[in-house]
């Protein structure tokens, strides 16, 4: 199993936040699905502190963008971990609704569920066609696991913030509720 652990204590005592997203978090929420990756959300004025205790670990950089970076790790397993980069503000907002949940053998942050919504429409609009299908069903098991109401004004105003008005049409035509 990825060693989160470590990185989490490391984490902690330099001070670094940071919420666990993506996969795991899903798993947090709903029935597990198979991940690959770790993804972490951090303050982007936190990106230099980040690398400096990632390669002190000895992580490798895969790739890197202006919002997202990608190590592979050290310890001979295929897991990645990502780095999600967001400003302080978009950080402040989602950890101040974060739970705390056990999550890859340690307790940590995890956005509450109607932001985790919100990160995975904010993927499907800005992120890679070939990952659509799989957040598209992240965001319909999260809905049921809330036993939310799809037509809700929350979902609604999550799709029209985050996404579009054709994405919450596409998203009520996944889940059945069309007109």
């Amino acid at each position: 199993m990825f060693p989160v652990i470590i990185i989490h204590q490391k984490a902690q005592t330099l001070g670094l936040d940071y919420l666990v997203i993506g996969g795991h978090a899903i798993n947090a929420y709903c029935e597990p699905r198979a991940t690959l990756d770790v993804d972490f959300l951090i303050r982007k004025r936190d990106r230099p502190r980040w690398c400096a205790l990632l390669a002190a670990e000895g992580f490798k950089l895969k790739h890197e963008a202006e919002n997202f970076i990608q190590f592979s790790p050290p310890y001979g397993v295929a897991f990645r971990l990502d780095l999600m980069l967001v400003n302080d503000s978009t950080f402040t907002k989602l950890y101040g609704t974060a739970r705390r949940m056990p999550c890859l053998g340690t307790e940590v942050l995890i956005p509450d569920i109607l932001n985790l919504i919100a990160l995975k429409v904010h993927a499907i609009r800005h992120g890679p066609r070939e990952r659509h299908n799989k957040d598209w069903l992240d965001i319909e098991n999260l809905v049921r696991a809330a036993r939310m109401q799809p037509r809700g004004d929350q979902l609604r105003d999550i799709f029209h913030s985050q996404g579009t008005g054709q994405m919450y049409a596409e998203f009520l035509r996944r889940c059945a509720y069309g007109d």
